[in-house]
């Protein structure tokens, strides 16, 4: 725990190296595919699957290793205190016990975090900021993709293309993780925190309007070009801005509100979220899909439903923003103000009083002459 804070954002720097070194591999692996049928996409397969499994099993051995590394030093860390209440017994004589007693954690069921969810306006303001990013993900993940198999119709001309796009997230994740502290540090919590909704509405907005103005004004190239960047920009502000935001928006809570409203926030954020804006495309796709059922052709209503996610989206960053302002403590200085208008009437009065004995002073001298 001493050394949380030193280690844990060194964590999360390098966890950001993990998109560009999978992409590298996939990389690696589609370039020695000797053919660019499926038997050569089934090969590739199998030799992602065995790499998988290979890290699958370096990830048990890292686990098991650590975890018995820290029960060794709890075991030493006892058996070092017992040995100093030994030796305090011999040197001493008498036996000093000190007695522990720790407030057993209480587990809620998903239902008693709901609860207290509902009962919190800044937990619902939280779990909205979740939901709303969701949906937001999926109203356009969906449509890029489609687009991305329309313009890479060969299996491994699409992983390849994924493979790049998973390198450009950890690149970009890694270097805005490095200046987050200071975004944070300039922008505040909730400039900070908006900073997602914005980017992410602005390019979605100019992909769903690439979409809409069809193939003879902007190329499909390039609508799918705009869509790599906004979906680039959905990982990289979450990874970077939205996830630590979200984690210190419990902060000024307290400890309890996180312990029993983060599983109803999580639920009904991420897994909610994601399943409505599937469910949303199904339905647009039923009734404006048209005889192709494309999800193309409903990209005006998704661009509708968009803007909406964001808008509620950056109500709820307003909401949970109040936390993080400090209050104006107003002073009134009248008392003061007044006390300083009597003491300046008070020193008049004085130099008033020894200018006339000055004066008379000088008559009397006069009068003498």
């Amino acid at each position: 725990m001493a050394q949380a804070k030193r280690f844990y954002p060194l964590f999360a720097v390098t966890g950001n190296l993990a998109p560009i070194v999978s992409g590298k591999v996939m990389s690696k692996v589609i370039s020695l595919q000797k053919t660019k049928d499926d038997i050569g996409f089934g090969a590739t397969l199998k030799k992602l699957a065995v790499i998988k499994a290979v890290v699958g099993l370096g990830i048990i051995f890292i686990y098991r290793n650590v975890y018995a590394m820290a029960e060794e030093r709890d075991r030493k860390e006892r058996t070092e205190q017992s040995l100093s209440t030994i030796r305090g017994i011999e040197e001493t004589g008498k036996v000093q016990i000190t007695m522990k007693f720790e407030k057993p954690k209480q587990k809620l069921t998903l239902r008693e975090s709901m609860k207290e969810l509902m009962q919190s306006k800044e937990l619902k303001a939280m779990a909205t900021m979740v939901f709303c990013y969701n949906v937001c993900v999926e109203l356009t993940e969906v449509l890029w993709k489609s687009i991305l198999r329309k313009q890479y119709p060969s299996k491994s001309l699409y992983m390849e293309y994924m493979a790049n796009f998973s390198q450009t997230v950890g690149t970009v994740a890694f270097l805005l993780q490095l200046i987050a502290p200071g975004i944070l540090n300039v922008f505040g919590w909730r400039g900070t925190a908006m900073i997602p909704p914005v980017t992410m509405g602005v390019l979605a907005i100019a992909f769903f309007a690439a979409i809409i103005a069809g193939e003879d004004k902007i190329p499909l190239a390039q609508a799918l070009l705009i869509g790599t960047v906004q979906n680039v920009a959905n990982k990289v502000t979450k990874y970077s801005l939205f996830d630590p935001c979200k984690e210190m928006a419990y902060i000024p809570l307290g400890p309890d509100a996180k312990t029993k409203g983060k599983a109803a926030v999580d639920v009904l954020g991420a897994r909610l979220g994601r399943s409505m804006g599937s469910a949303s495309q199904q339905l647009l796709v039923f009734l404006v899909g048209g005889a192709s059922g494309s999800i193309v052709n409903c990209t005006p209503y998704l661009g509708v439903c968009y803007v909406t996610a964001i808008a509620t989206w950056s109500k709820a960053v307003g909401t949970l923003g109040k936390l993080f302002v400090t209050p104006e403590v107003k002073v009134d200085n009248t008392p003061k103000l007044e006390s300083i208008g009597q003491a300046i009437t008070i020193i008049k009065r004085i130099e008033d009083a020894k200018s006339e004995k000055r004066k008379n002073g000088n008559g009397k001298k006069q009068a003498k002459k």
